[in-house]
C-alpha cells in the first residue's frame, strides 16, 4: 500500500457509496482533504471532474483522471454494477504514466475486496439497493420503454439507435433517465428490473 502510495503520489483516499437517487451515503476518507471534497452525489462529482456521464466513462476506461484537480476517480463495483466512487488524491507536481490508470484500478479492486471480506461494503450496498417498484417503471416514457426492453434483450446504444431511429447520444440520455427513474447505476441493474417485474 505504501508502495502505491508512493509511487502514485497519493495524498488522500476517499470512498463514496451510492444511493439509489445518486446522492452519497458514505463519505469516508484517508490522509488530507481532497480539494473539491464534499462533493454530495453523482452530478456533483461529474461537474468536478468534467465528465457528464461518469457511469459510461467508467465502464470504458476503468478510472477517470482529472488533471485539473489532480484527483483519479474510479469505481467501487460489486455485483458487476458501480456501487460508489474512490478518489484518489495526488499532489500537485503528479503526472500519470502509461501505467498510473492501470495500477490505481488493481488498486482500486484490492480496497473493494479487503472492505468486503472486513464486511463494510457489501452489507452497505445491500442496504442501499431499493428494488425499483411498477410504479416506478410505470412513470417512464414509451420510448425509454422501448430502450428498457431492447436493455433486457441485451442490445447496445448503436444497436437501439439503429432498431428505433434515433441518435446514440438520445438514447444515452435516456438511459441516464431510466436509470434515474429506477434507481440503479447500470444497464444489467436496468435490465434485471424489466425482468423481475415483468414488465418487459
Amino acid at each position: 500500500m505504501r508502495d502505491f502510495l508512493s509511487n502514485q503520489s497519493v495524498t488522500a483516499i476517499e470512498i463514496q457509496m451510492l444511493a439509489p437517487d445518486g446522492s452519497f451515503l458514505m463519505n469516508t476518507s484517508v490522509g488530507l482533504e481532497i480539494d473539491g471534497a464534499g462533493t454530495k452525489d453523482v452530478k456533483s462529482l461529474s461537474s468536478l471532474i468534467s465528465h457528464s456521464n461518469i457511469f459510461r466513462d467508467l465502464e470504458e476506461a476503468g478510472s477517470i483522471f482529472d488533471q485539473i484537480n489532480c484527483l483519479t476517480v474510479t469505481s467501487v463495483t460489486l455485483d458487476s454494477s458501480i456501487k460508489g466512487f474512490y478518489l484518489f488524491q495526488h499532489s500537485s507536481s503528479f503526472t500519470p504514466d502509461e501505467n498510473s490508470s492501470d495500477q490505481v484500478q488493481i488498486f482500486s479492486s484490492l480496497m473493494t475486496i479487503y472492505l468486503s471480506s472486513k464486511l463494510i461494503l457489501i452489507p452497505l450496498a445491500k442496504n442501499l439497493a431499493t428494488p425499483a417498484t411498477a410504479e416506478q417503471v410505470s412513470k417512464l416514457t414509451a420510448r425509454q420503454l422501448l430502450i428498457l426492453t431492447g436493455m433486457v434483450e441485451g442490445k447496445t446504444n448503436h444497436e437501439l439507435s439503429i432498431d428505433l431511429g434515433f441518435s446514440v447520444s438520445t438514447i444515452r440520455h435516456e438511459t441516464m433517465a431510466i436509470y434515474k427513474e429506477l434507481g440503479v447505476s447500470d444497464r444489467k441493474e436496468a435490465a434485471r428490473v424489466g425482468q423481475a417485474e415483468s414488465l418487459i
